[in-house]
C-alpha cells in the first residue's frame, strides 16, 4: 500500500506538467509528450536519490510503515473519490474543499500522535540498551579489578618476607603507628580480594566471592555450589555478567524477606558441554511477571534480568524466570 500510494504521488508531477502543456498548446499530443518526459525525469531522480529507501523500509516494523502510509493514503483516497470517480473536486463544492483541509489536518495530527508514541518507545529502548551496555562495561571493569587485586596480593604474598622486614624496621625505629597502619592496609586488602575456591574456574570463583560481604551484611543464608572446569566455551565477561547480576538480584530480593527467611541458593555445573545454572531466593513481595520476565516496580530498576537475558542469548543459550512457591528462580542453559 505504501508503494502504490507513493507511486501515485510521484505520478502527479507528470500530470501537472501535462496539464500545463495542454493549457498552453491545447494539444493532446503535447500533453502526453510532456507527461512521458516528466515521468522519465522523475524516475531518474528517484533512482538516484531514493533507490535505497525500499530495502531500508523492508526491515521496518509494521507500525513504522503505518505511520508513513497515513498521509499518502489519505491523499490517494481523496483524489480518487473527488477527482477520478466523481467530479466533486471540480464542482467547487464548499463541502469538498472544507473536507480536504479537515482530512489533511486530522490525519496529520494522527500521524504526529503515532509517530511520537513510536519515537518515545524507541527512546526508552535506546536508553535501556545504553544502561545494559553500561552494566556490561561495569562488569568487565569489576572482573578486571578483582583480577588485578588478586595479582597484587599474590605479589605481596610472594614478597611477604620483605614486607615483614619493613615492619620490623619501622617497629625498631619506633614508628609503631605507621607499622600498624600498614598491617591494617594488608588485612583490608586481603579481605577485599579474598577469592574463595568454589571450582576450578577463576571467573566463577571471583563472581561468587565478590558478593560474600553483601551476603553477610544482610544476614542471608547462602548455599553457593559450582562445578565448572578451568576452561569453558563461553566468554568470561558474559559468564561473570550472568552470575553477578543473578546474585545481585537474589541478594536484593532476599534482603526484603523477614529475618530468618533470607535464603539464596546457587547451583552452577557443567554437563554435556553446557553450563546449567539455577539461582533460587526468597523475597519480601513476589515480583510482577510479564511475558515471563519480572517487572520492576520502580524506574531505573529491572536491568539486571535484562542483562542476564542478553548475556545468555549472546552465549546461544536460554533462560527462564519463574516463581516457585516462596522462591524466585532463575534457570539458564548456556
Amino acid at each position: 500500500m505504501l508503494g502504490v500510494t507513493s507511486a501515485y504521488l510521484s505520478c502527479q508531477f507528470s500530470n501537472w506538467m501535462g496539464i500545463a502543456t495542454l493549457a498552453a498548446t491545447e494539444s493532446q499530443i503535447a500533453y502526453y509528450v510532456a507527461r512521458i518526459i516528466t515521468t522519465a525525469v522523475v524516475f531518474a531522480i528517484l533512482l538516484h536519490w531514493a533507490s535505497d529507501i525500499g530495502p531500508r523500509l523492508a526491515v521496518k516494523s509494521p507500525t513504522e510503515l503505518e505511520i508513513l502510509l497515513i498521509l499518502p493514503l489519505v491523499y490517494y483516497i481523496f483524489d480518487y473519490a473527488t477527482n477520478v470517480y466523481t467530479t466533486l473536486f471540480h464542482s467547487g463544492s464548499v463541502v469538498t474543499v472544507e473536507f480536504l483541509a479537515f482530512a489533511l489536518c486530522a490525519f496529520y495530527l494522527m500521524f504526529l500522535a503515532v509517530y511520537l508514541r513510536e519515537y518515545e518507545a524507541k527512546e526508552i529502548a535506546e536508553r535501556e540498551r545504553w544502561m545494559l551496555t553500561t552494566r556490561d562495561n561495569a562488569a568487565i571493569k569489576e572482573l578486571e579489578a578483582w583480577r588485578q587485586s588478586g595479582r597484587e596480593l599474590s605479589v605481596l604474598r610472594h614478597d611477604m618476607r620483605h614486607f615483614l622486614r619493613g615492619l620490623a624496621a619501622l617497629i625498631e625505629e619506633g614508628h609503631i603507628d605507621e607499622a600498624l597502619e600498614r598491617i591494617d592496609e594488608l588485612c583490608e586488602t586481603n579481605d577485599r580480594t579474598a577469592v574463595r575456591r568454589y571450582c576450578a574456574n577463576d571467573t566463577v570463583n571471583i563472581a561468587l566471592s565478590s558478593f560474600s560481604s553483601d551476603i553477610n551484611r544482610n544476614g542471608i543464608t547462602a548455599d553457593l555450589r559450582a562445578a565448572v572446569p578451568e576452561s569453558v566455551h563461553v566468554a568470561d565477561v558474559d559468564l561473570f555478567s550472568v552470575l553477578s547480576n543473578a546474585l545481585d538480584n537474589a541478594i536484593v530480593a532476599a534482603s526484603a524477606a523477614p529475618q530468618g527467611k533470607r535464603f539464596v541458593d546457587l547451583d552452577l555445573r557443567c554437563e554435556d558441554g553446557q553450563l546449567l545454572l539455577l539461582v533460587s531466593n526468597t523475597f519480601g513481595r513476589p515480583p510482577r511477571m510479564v511475558d515471563g520476565m519480572p517487572v520492576a516496580g520502580h524506574t531505573g530498576h529491572g536491568f539486571g534480568t535484562k542483562s542476564i537475558k542478553l548475556a545468555v542469548e549472546r552465549m546461544n543459550g536460554n533462560c527462564q524466570f519463574r516463581i516457585n512457591g516462596d522462591r524466585f528462580e532463575l534457570r539458564a542453559v548456556m
